[in-house]
């Protein structure tokens, strides 16, 4: 028989749950036609709200450096990301954008994630961008070189880790206090 305190907190949770609606998670597009350009979002990113920058660039060549400026809102904890830049074209016509390199900086201009190169499918590059964030002000730094007409999308979602992500990254934490623990005695 459950007990009356079970009962009252499960009623209270599900009226909790009937009586909030959830947030709608948005996604801010920028859209860019020039290999250097700059913009800025004015909404703050919360929870599983996205960033996708495009870019398609046929009018130049020459170097990559794009900047996109970003809020995160409170509650996000990490950011997930990816990339994919078309590197030639299906009948192999040679180099479209190459060296591209994908970094978010902090408001004092230091990196604080980079992207990590995960390979090339079908003439198209592949990279993904995954690590902690919290609130505060970034920018998503894209460059590299822009050989003829080139293609760039990135989009990245804000994110809080799973549960099973929180228990390893504890689990990890207390393991190393426990080893430095060992040290010392030892």
């Amino acid at each position: 028989m459950k007990s009356l305190v079970t009962v009252l907190g499960s009623s209270l949770a599900a009226g909790m749950l009937v009586c909030s609606a959830p947030a709608q998670a948005f996604t801010q597009p920028v859209m860019f036609n020039l290999l250097q350009a700059s913009g800025t979002v004015q909404t703050p990113l919360g929870v599983d709200d996205s960033l996708f920058v495009d870019t398609l660039v046929t009018t130049e060549v020459g170097a990559l450096l794009q900047q996109v400026t970003f809020t995160v809102a409170s509650g996000v904890s990490m950011l997930e990301g990816s990339a994919v830049w078309q590197i030639s074209t299906a009948t192999g016509a040679g180099p479209r954008l190459v060296g591209v390199n994908i970094d978010i900086l902090d408001a004092g201009n230091n990196v604080v994630l980079s992207d990590t190169f995960a390979g090339v499918l079908a003439g198209y590059a592949h990279s993904t961008l995954t690590g902690p964030i919290g609130p505060g002000t970034y920018t998503l730094r894209a460059t590299g070189n822009g050989v003829r007409d080139s293609s760039l999308d990135i989009s990245i979602t804000m994110a809080v880790p799973e549960p099973s992500t929180w228990a390893l990254m504890l689990g990890g934490g207390l393991g190393m206090c426990w080893l430095a623990a060992r040290r010392r005695q030892g």
